[in-house]
C-alpha cells in the first residue's frame, strides 16, 4: 500500500510541476533558513555545556553594597578558591584565573609577540574545565615549572606548526616557559576565549603577599560543586564563610553571589571585570528563533494554500477512491505522504543552500559552524526534526479538508470548493503580517545603525591611530617619542593619554567631592577618570564649553582639572571655573582646582548614558598614561611602518600595538550589525516565500475562473476592470496584514530600542515603507497571472 501511495504522490508531483516547484523552492529556503538560524541559537543556549561538569561549575562575584546601586564584579580573593575546597565539603575541587598586566610579550625565534589573550592558571585548571586536546594531556599539561599550554592556532603563529610540545617561547623579564601540551581551537562557544595557559609564575613577596590576602581581589575562581548540592543554599553558606574570614570594615562593603557557568553568557552584562567579552544578549536568541517559526510557519502556509486550492482538480480522484472502497484513514495517509515527500525534496536542496550559505553566516556570526559531508550527520535531527514539523504542519489541514468531499456530490458533477475563502485568505494575511513584522523590524533596525554611525560623538572619531604604551621604560621619555612620531609624514597631531574617548577597556574611577568650609569632605561619589596631555583636545576635536585647557606646562598644570558638562550639573556648580574639587587618591584627599568644561562627548558606547567625568593632566597621580593617539591623513600603511620604526626605537622589547579609533568603536555594536544583517536575510527570505505562495495562487485563481473571465470580456469588461478585478483582494489582504502587524512590530522595536540611550524615535516612515513595499511587490507577483489573464482570448 506504501508503495501504491508513493507512486501516486510521484506522478502527482510530475502532473503538476509548477504547483510542486513552487513548494519545493519555499520549503527549501524555509528549511534552509530555519537551521542556519537554529544552529545559531542552539550554539548560544548551549555556552559552556560541553565542559563535563558543567551543571556543577560555578564562579564568585563580588557585590560592593555600600553605593547607591550595588556594582558587581567577577573577581575574588585568590584565597578564596583553596580555602573553600579544604573547608566546606560542598566544593570538589576548584581552580584560579587571573592575569598580571594587561598584556605579556614573548620572544619566539627573534619575533617579538604582544599576547592580551593569556591566562595564568594552577595545575587543577583541567579538572575544572574539559578542551580538547591536540597534542599533550589534562594530567600533565601544567604540571611543572614554566609550562605553557597554547592552541593550534597560537602554535602556528608562534611556528608555524601544531607539533610543538617541548619548544621554547621567551617571556623577557619573567623567563623562558617550555610547551607541555597544544589544544584544539577553543569552541565559540566558550565563554573563556584564550591563545595560551601559563602556570602560576610569580614569586616575590608582593605577590605572596596578595594572594595570602582576602582583600586583594585579583583572581577568577571556578568552583565544582560537589554533586547533589543545591547552589541556593551553596551561596547563604559561602557568603557567610566568605564574610567570617574578611576584616569586619571590608565584610560591611562586600557580598558574595555565585553563578553557574552556564549562566555566565547571557547573565554577565551588568558584571565587571569579567575575563570575557562575549558576553550574549538573549533576546537576540529569541529575535532569531522567532525569524526562524517565521520562515517554517511561511512555507508550511504556503503548502496548506496551495494543497486547498488545488482540492478542486482532485475532487472526483478522491470520490472514484471513495467508491472503490478506501476509507479516510488511507487518503489522509496519501495525503500527508504527499506532504512530507516534497518537503524532503526540499530538504535536499536545502542541504546545498545551507552549505553555500554557511561560510558567509559564519563570518557574520563569527561562529565556527562547519556543516559539510563529514559533519552532516551533527545536523541530521535538527534537519530531519524541522522537515517533518513543516511537512505534518503544512500537510494535516490539506489531507483532513480534502477528504472530506463526499463522492456522490463530487460524481454528480456538483461544483465542489477549493477550501474556505475566508480561511485562505486568513492564511495569507497571516504569512504576511509575519512578514511585516521582519520587514518594519529591519528598516527600524537600520534606521539605528545608521544613527549610531552618524551620531556626533563630541569628537572626531576618523583617521585616529591609537597605539598602546605597553613597557613602562616609554613613560619617563613619552615627550621625545611624542615628537618623533609627530614628524612622521601624514601624522597632523599626536596625543598622550590614560584612557580614550570611546575607550572600550576599562575607565578609572576616583572618589570625589567638594570640600566645605573646612576644607574637608562629607560627601564622597564615585566619578570617572581621564588623564590627557596639552594636545588631547585638538587631536580628538573636543570642544571647550567655557574655562580654558591645559597649557603644557607641567607643574602647574598637575593641579589642574577640566569637568564635562555632566560632572557640573552633577555636582550642582552654577559657575565651576575656579572653583575647586578634592580627589581622594593613595596619599589621601588632594585639592584641584577647576580651570575648564568640556562640551559632553561619549566616552563609552551608546548603550550608555553620558556620566560626569573628570579630565586631568597626563602626570596627575590618579592614573597613568597608556595610549599614543595620532591623527593621521594620507598613506596609513606608510605611517604604520614609520611609527613600527619609532616604537623600536624606544621599546624594543614589545610588539607595537595599534588600534584605529573608529573599528574599535564599531565592536560596540557587533551584536546589532549581525542582528540588522539577519533580520533583512529574514525579511527578505520570509517576502519571498509568501510571494511565491501568493503567485501560484494567483495562478489556480485565474484558472479557477478561466471561464468568468470570458465571460466578463465578451461582455465588455476592460483588461483593467479584469486586472483589478483579480489583483484587488490580494491587494487587500495585503493592507490587513499590514494594520495588524504594524502594533506587533512597534511592540518588539520599542523593546528592541530601550537597549540603548540614545536611539532614534519609531516614525511612520518605516510603517509606510513596509505597507507600500510589500503592496507594490505582492502586485508585482500576481500581476503577472492577472495581466495575462486579462489579455487572453475570451473564446
Amino acid at each position: 500500500m506504501f508503495k501504491n501511495y508513493f507512486k501516486i504522490a510521484l506522478r502527482t508531483l510530475w502532473k503538476n510541476k509548477g504547483y510542486a516547484l513552487i513548494n519545493i523552492l519555499g520549503l527549501a529556503i524555509g528549511i534552509s533558513g530555519a537551521t542556519l538560524l537554529l544552529t545559531f541559537v542552539n550554539d548560544e543556549n548551549r555556552f559552556d555545556a560541553f565542559h563535563e561538569k558543567s551543571d556543577r561549575i560555578i564562579r564568585p562575584i563580588a557585590i560592593q553594597k555600600n553605593l547607591e546601586e550595588p556594582r558587581y564584579f567577577a573577581s575574588n580573593p585568590y584565597i578564596m578558591a583553596g580555602v573553600f575546597v579544604d573547608e566546606l565539603p560542598e566544593v570538589e575541587t576548584a581552580t584560579n584565573l587571573y592575569r598580571r598586566g594587561g598584556q605579556v610579550n614573548f620572544l619566539v625565534n627573534d619575533i617579538r609577540f604582544s599576547e592580551r589573550g593569556y591566562f595564568i592558571v594552577d595545575s587543577l585548571f583541567f579538572e575544572v574545565f574539559d578542551f580538547d586536546f591536540l597534542y599533550g594531556d589534562a594530567k600533565n599539561a601544567l604540571e611543572a615549572p614554566f609550562s605553557a599550554v597554547v592552541t593550534e592556532n597560537e602554535a602556528i603563529k608562534f611556528f608555524g606548526s601544531t607539533d610543538v610540545i617541548g619548544e621554547i617561547i621567551q617571556a623577557p623579564g619573567i623567563g623562558n616557559f617550555t610547551i607541555s601540551a597544544v589544544l584544539k581551537n577553543l569552541p565559540s562557544n566558550s565563554h573563556l576565549q584564550f591563545d595560551i595557559l601559563v602556570n602560576p609564575i610569580f614569586n616575590d613577596q608582593g605577590w605572596q603577599s596578595q594572594a595570602a590576602s582576602w582583600t586583594a581581589f585579583q583572581a577568577a575562581s571556578y568552583l565544582v560543586l560537589s554533586p547533589g548540592v543545591e547552589l541556593e543554599a551553596f551561596t547563604e553558606k559561602a557568603e557567610a564563610f566568605a564574610n567570617a574570614k574578611m576584616p569586619e570594615a571590608f565584610a560591611e562593603i562586600v557580598d558574595f553571589d555565585f553563578q553557574s557557568i552556564r549562566d555566565i553568557h547571557f547573565e554577565s552584562a551588568h558584571i565587571e571585570g569579567d575575563l570575557t567579552n562575549n558576553k550574549g544578549d538573549k533576546s537576540y536568541s529569541i529575535i532569531f528563533l522567532s525569524i526562524a517559526l517565521f520562515l517554517i510557519l511561511i512555507a508550511a502556509v504556503n503548502y496548506m494554500n496551495l494543497a486547498t486550492s488545488k482540492a478542486v482538480f482532485r475532487a472526483r480522484e478522491i470520490g472514484i477512491r471513495k467508491v472503490v472502497g478506501a476509507v479516510r484513514k488511507q487518503l489522509i495517509s496519501q495525503f500527508l505522504l504527499e506532504s512530507v515527500l516534497i518537503t524532503f525534496i526540499a530538504l535536499l536542496i536545502s542541504i546545498g543552500i545551507t552549505d553555500l550559505a554557511m561560510p558567509f553566516f559564519n563570518d557574520l556570526t563569527g561562529k565556527q559552524f562547519d556543516f559539510s559531508w563529514s559533519t552532516l550527520p551533527n545536523y541530521a535531527a535538527l534537519l530531519v526534526g524541522t522537515a517533518l514539523l513543516i511537512g505534518l504542519l503544512s500537510g494535516i489541514y490539506p489531507a483532513v479538508f480534502m477528504t472530506r468531499f463526499k463522492p456522490v456530490d463530487v460524481l454528480k458533477g456538483e461544483r465542489i470548493s477549493g477550501g474556505s475563502f475566508n480561511l485562505r485568505r486568513a492564511l495569507v494575511v497571516f504569512q504576511f503580517v509575519l512578514s511585516i513584522v521582519l520587514v518594519i523590524s529591519t528598516l527600524v533596525v537600520s534606521d539605528q545603525m545608521g544613527y549610531i554611525k552618524n551620531k556626533n560623538l563630541g569628537f572626531d572619531e576618523e583617521d585616529l591611530i591609537v597605539i598602546d604604551i605597553n613597557n613602562g621604560r616609554v613613560r619617563p621619555v613619552f615627550k621625545t617619542m611624542r615628537n618623533e612620531l609627530s614628524q612622521i609624514r601624514g601624522v597632523e597631531q599626536v596625543s598622550v593619554t590614560s584612557r580614550v574617548p570611546g575607550e572600550w577597556k576599562t575607565i578609572d574611577e576616583v572618589w570625589t567631592g567638594l570640600p566645605n568650609q573646612q576644607g574637608t569632605v562629607t560627601d564622597s561619589v564615585l566619578v570617572f577618570y581621564m588623564s590627557f596631555d596639552e594636545n588631547t583636545l585638538t587631536t580628538f576635536d573636543l570642544r571647550l564649553k567655557m574655562g580654558e585647557y591645559f597649557s603644557g606646562n607641567d607643574v602647574s598644570d598637575s593641579t589642574k582639572i577640566l569637568l564635562n558638562e555632566e560632572a557640573v550639573k552633577s555636582f550642582g556648580l552654577e559657575d565651576p571655573v575656579g572653583k575647586t574639587l578634592r580627589i581622594a587618591g593613595q596619599n589621601g584627599w588632594t585639592s584641584y582646582t577647576i580651570i575648564g568644561v568640556l562640551e559632553d562627548f561619549n566616552f563609552q558606547s551608546l548603550h550608555a548614558q553620558i556620566e560626569p567625568i573628570i579630565i586631568g593632566a597626563w602626570n596627575n597621580p590618579n592614573s597613568i598614561i597608556d595610549y599614543f593617539t595620532l591623527r593621521v591623513s594620507g598613506n596609513t600603511d606608510y605611517i604604520l611602518k614609520a611609527a613600527n620604526a619609532v616604537h623600536e626605537k624606544f621599546d624594543n622589547r614589545t610588539a607595537m600595538e595599534y588600534h584605529f579609533l573608529d573599528g574599535q568603536l564599531a565592536l560596540f555594536y557587533e551584536a546589532e550589525q549581525q542582528a540588522s544583517v539577519i533580520f533583512r536575510a529574514g525579511a527578505g527570505l520570509s517576502i519571498f516565500v509568501a510571494c511565491l505562495g501568493l503567485f501560484g495562487l494567483a495562478s489556480f485563481t485565474v484558472q479557477k475562473r478561466i471561464k468568468e473571465l470570458g465571460i466578463r470580456k465578451v461582455l465588455g469588461a476592460s483588461e483593467w476592470k479584469l486586472f483589478y478585478l483579480l489583483s484587488s483582494s490580494f491587494a487587500k489582504q495585503i493592507l490587513l496584514a499590514f494594520v495588524i502587524a504594524s502594533p506587533f512590530a512597534y511592540f518588539i522595536m520599542r523593546s528592541w530600542l530601550n537597549n540603548f540611550q540614545y536611539r532614534v524615535e519609531i516614525g511612520m516612515g518605516a510603517f509606510l515603507i513596509a505597507a507600500l513595499g510589500s503592496l507594490l511587490v505582492a502586485l508585482i507577483t500576481v500581476s503577472y497571472r492577472s495581466i495575462r489573464a486579462a489579455h487572453s482570448n475570451p473564446v
